[in-house]
Protein backbone atom coordinates (compact mmCIF):
# COMPACT_ATOMS: atom_id res chain seq x y z
CA UNK A 1 0.00 0.00 0.00
CA UNK A 2 2.94 1.93 1.08
CA UNK A 3 4.56 1.58 -2.00
CA UNK A 4 1.60 2.48 -4.60
CA UNK A 5 1.04 5.43 -2.62
CA UNK A 6 4.73 6.64 -3.23
CA UNK A 7 4.46 5.74 -6.70
CA UNK A 8 1.80 8.40 -6.69
CA UNK A 9 2.99 11.54 -8.85
CA UNK A 10 3.11 14.72 -6.87
CA UNK A 11 1.24 17.94 -8.69
CA UNK A 12 3.86 20.49 -9.28
CA UNK A 13 2.91 23.53 -7.35
CA UNK A 14 2.86 26.54 -9.85
CA UNK A 15 4.62 29.87 -8.53
CA UNK A 16 3.95 33.05 -9.86
CA UNK A 17 6.96 35.17 -11.54
CA UNK A 18 8.59 37.27 -8.46
CA UNK A 19 8.00 40.32 -10.53
CA UNK A 20 3.92 39.65 -10.30
CA UNK A 21 3.98 39.10 -6.46
CA UNK A 22 5.95 42.54 -6.20
CA UNK A 23 4.02 44.30 -8.39
CA UNK A 24 0.52 43.04 -6.71
CA UNK A 25 2.12 43.80 -3.30
CA UNK A 26 2.76 47.41 -4.34
CA UNK A 27 -0.62 48.09 -5.77
CA UNK A 28 -2.20 46.60 -2.16
CA UNK A 29 -0.25 48.95 -0.50
CA UNK A 30 -1.44 52.21 -3.02
CA UNK A 31 -5.03 51.04 -2.45
CA UNK A 32 -4.41 50.97 1.19
CA UNK A 33 -2.97 54.49 1.35
CA UNK A 34 -5.72 55.38 -1.07
CA UNK A 35 -8.78 54.04 1.41
CA UNK A 36 -9.33 50.75 0.22
CA UNK A 37 -10.25 48.25 3.23
CA UNK A 38 -8.75 45.48 2.93
CA UNK A 39 -12.08 43.46 2.01
CA UNK A 40 -11.85 45.29 -1.95
CA UNK A 41 -7.57 44.35 -1.48
CA UNK A 42 -8.34 41.35 -2.05
CA UNK A 43 -11.06 41.30 -4.41
CA UNK A 44 -8.63 43.36 -6.84
CA UNK A 45 -5.40 42.06 -6.34
CA UNK A 46 -6.69 38.39 -5.66
CA UNK A 47 -4.53 39.10 -2.84
CA UNK A 48 -4.76 36.59 0.83
CA UNK A 49 -7.53 38.10 2.81
CA UNK A 50 -5.52 37.40 5.91
CA UNK A 51 -2.18 39.14 4.27
CA UNK A 52 -4.46 42.05 2.80
CA UNK A 53 -5.87 42.33 6.74
CA UNK A 54 -2.13 42.32 8.19
CA UNK A 55 -1.09 44.30 5.16
CA UNK A 56 -3.62 47.21 6.41
CA UNK A 57 -2.71 47.11 9.96
CA UNK A 58 0.41 47.47 9.31
CA UNK A 59 0.01 50.72 7.12
CA UNK A 60 -2.65 52.33 9.57
CA UNK A 61 -1.88 50.67 12.63
CA UNK A 62 -5.26 49.40 12.91
CA UNK A 63 -7.60 47.08 12.27
CA UNK A 64 -9.25 47.30 8.94
CA UNK A 65 -12.66 48.26 9.38
CA UNK A 66 -15.42 45.77 8.87
CA UNK A 67 -18.41 46.32 6.56
CA UNK A 68 -19.37 44.87 3.26
CA UNK A 69 -18.82 46.35 0.03
CA UNK A 70 -21.91 48.25 -1.73
CA UNK A 71 -24.64 46.42 -3.74
CA UNK A 72 -27.21 48.73 -4.24
CA UNK A 73 -27.44 52.29 -5.87
CA UNK A 74 -29.38 53.67 -2.88
CA UNK A 75 -26.39 55.44 -1.91
CA UNK A 76 -25.37 57.35 -4.93
CA UNK A 77 -29.40 58.13 -5.54
CA UNK A 78 -29.32 60.38 -2.42
CA UNK A 79 -27.35 63.16 -3.90
CA UNK A 80 -27.24 64.73 -7.19
CA UNK A 81 -23.38 65.37 -6.67
CA UNK A 82 -22.57 61.95 -5.86
CA UNK A 83 -24.70 61.09 -8.99
CA UNK A 84 -22.81 63.74 -10.92
CA UNK A 85 -19.06 62.63 -9.73
CA UNK A 86 -20.51 58.77 -10.36
CA UNK A 87 -20.95 60.19 -14.20
CA UNK A 88 -17.40 61.23 -14.05
CA UNK A 89 -15.90 58.14 -12.65
CA UNK A 90 -17.76 55.92 -15.80
CA UNK A 91 -15.91 58.50 -18.40
CA UNK A 92 -13.02 57.44 -16.86
CA UNK A 93 -13.01 54.26 -16.66
CA UNK A 94 -14.40 54.47 -20.40
CA UNK A 95 -11.10 56.51 -21.52
CA UNK A 96 -9.12 53.83 -20.20
CA UNK A 97 -10.34 51.06 -21.13
CA UNK A 98 -10.65 48.02 -18.15
CA UNK A 99 -8.06 45.55 -18.32
CA UNK A 100 -9.17 42.19 -16.56
CA UNK A 101 -5.61 41.48 -15.60
CA UNK A 102 -4.52 44.32 -13.89
CA UNK A 103 -7.80 45.38 -12.24
CA UNK A 104 -5.73 47.13 -9.32
CA UNK A 105 -3.61 48.83 -11.30
CA UNK A 106 -6.81 50.72 -13.45
CA UNK A 107 -8.80 50.73 -10.03
CA UNK A 108 -5.57 53.03 -8.70
CA UNK A 109 -5.20 54.96 -11.85
CA UNK A 110 -9.33 56.21 -12.03
CA UNK A 111 -9.27 56.82 -8.53
CA UNK A 112 -6.02 58.83 -8.58
CA UNK A 113 -7.51 60.27 -12.12
CA UNK A 114 -10.56 61.26 -10.17
CA UNK A 115 -9.06 63.51 -6.84
CA UNK A 116 -6.85 65.22 -9.36
CA UNK A 117 -10.10 66.39 -11.33
CA UNK A 118 -12.55 67.22 -8.16
CA UNK A 119 -11.93 69.80 -5.69
CA UNK A 120 -14.36 67.87 -3.00
CA UNK A 121 -14.61 64.34 -3.79
CA UNK A 122 -18.08 62.81 -3.35
CA UNK A 123 -17.00 59.37 -3.51
CA UNK A 124 -14.36 57.28 -1.64
CA UNK A 125 -12.41 54.34 -3.85
CA UNK A 126 -15.40 51.64 -2.59
CA UNK A 127 -17.89 53.54 -4.45
CA UNK A 128 -15.56 54.40 -7.29
CA UNK A 129 -14.76 50.76 -7.80
CA UNK A 130 -18.33 49.85 -7.35
CA UNK A 131 -19.67 52.20 -10.60
CA UNK A 132 -18.67 49.93 -13.50
CA UNK A 133 -20.69 46.59 -11.65
CA UNK A 134 -23.71 48.64 -11.23
CA UNK A 135 -23.39 48.85 -15.26
CA UNK A 136 -22.26 45.86 -15.85
CA UNK A 137 -25.26 44.36 -13.57
CA UNK A 138 -27.46 46.90 -16.06
CA UNK A 139 -28.85 48.28 -13.37
CA UNK A 140 -28.25 51.26 -14.58
CA UNK A 141 -27.73 51.77 -18.32
CA UNK A 142 -26.23 55.05 -20.23
CA UNK A 143 -29.16 57.56 -21.93
CA UNK A 144 -28.35 60.85 -23.51
CA UNK A 145 -29.51 64.04 -21.86
CA UNK A 146 -31.82 66.21 -23.57
CA UNK A 147 -30.24 69.58 -22.58
CA UNK A 148 -26.73 68.50 -23.49
CA UNK A 149 -26.33 65.78 -25.30
CA UNK A 150 -23.78 63.66 -23.36
CA UNK A 151 -24.40 60.03 -22.25
CA UNK A 152 -24.50 59.39 -18.70
CA UNK A 153 -25.40 56.73 -16.41
CA UNK A 154 -28.53 56.40 -14.73
CA UNK A 155 -31.05 53.73 -12.91
CA UNK A 156 -32.35 51.73 -15.49
CA UNK A 157 -36.34 52.01 -14.64
CA UNK A 158 -35.57 55.82 -13.68
CA UNK A 159 -37.52 58.42 -16.38
CA UNK A 160 -34.84 60.94 -15.89
CA UNK A 161 -34.00 62.81 -19.52
CA UNK A 162 -31.14 65.03 -17.70
CA UNK A 163 -27.60 64.35 -16.70
CA UNK A 164 -27.09 65.40 -13.20
CA UNK A 165 -24.45 68.55 -14.24
CA UNK A 166 -27.63 70.02 -16.26
CA UNK A 167 -30.16 68.95 -13.22
CA UNK A 168 -27.79 71.11 -10.83
CA UNK A 169 -27.35 73.40 -13.44
CA UNK A 170 -31.10 73.93 -13.87
CA UNK A 171 -31.54 74.22 -9.92
CA UNK A 172 -29.75 77.41 -9.76
CA UNK A 173 -30.01 79.36 -13.67
CA UNK A 174 -32.89 79.22 -16.11
CA UNK A 175 -32.22 77.14 -19.17
CA UNK A 176 -33.92 79.74 -21.17
CA UNK A 177 -32.75 83.08 -20.43
CA UNK A 178 -29.63 82.50 -18.23
CA UNK A 179 -31.65 83.85 -15.03
CA UNK A 180 -30.59 83.08 -11.25
CA UNK A 181 -32.58 80.84 -9.32
CA UNK A 182 -33.66 79.84 -5.93
CA UNK A 183 -31.95 76.47 -5.56
CA UNK A 184 -34.02 73.40 -6.35
CA UNK A 185 -36.14 72.02 -3.34
CA UNK A 186 -36.67 68.26 -2.64
CA UNK A 187 -39.85 67.24 -3.49
CA UNK A 188 -40.32 70.21 -6.14
CA UNK A 189 -40.38 68.46 -9.40
CA UNK A 190 -41.61 71.47 -11.90
CA UNK A 191 -40.70 75.43 -11.33
CA UNK A 192 -41.18 78.55 -13.25
CA UNK A 193 -38.06 81.21 -13.74
CA UNK A 194 -38.86 84.00 -11.97
CA UNK A 195 -37.46 86.12 -14.96
CA UNK A 196 -39.58 84.69 -18.23
CA UNK A 197 -42.01 82.12 -16.53
CA UNK A 198 -40.01 79.04 -18.46
CA UNK A 199 -41.31 76.19 -16.36
CA UNK A 200 -38.55 73.31 -15.91
CA UNK A 201 -39.16 69.77 -15.24
CA UNK A 202 -36.27 68.45 -12.80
Amino acid sequence: MNCELSSLSTPAIRELPAWITAASTLEAIRLIELGARAGLVHQVTGMDQTNANRLYREIHRRPSPAGQAPFTDTWYLRSEYRMLHAALVWKLYQRFGQSEDRAARFLIEVYETYLFLVQKPQLDITHVAFVPDLIRSQLWIERDCTACRTPFPVPRDSNRVLCPGCRLTQSFRCSACGAARSGYRKGRRKTACPVCGWRHLL
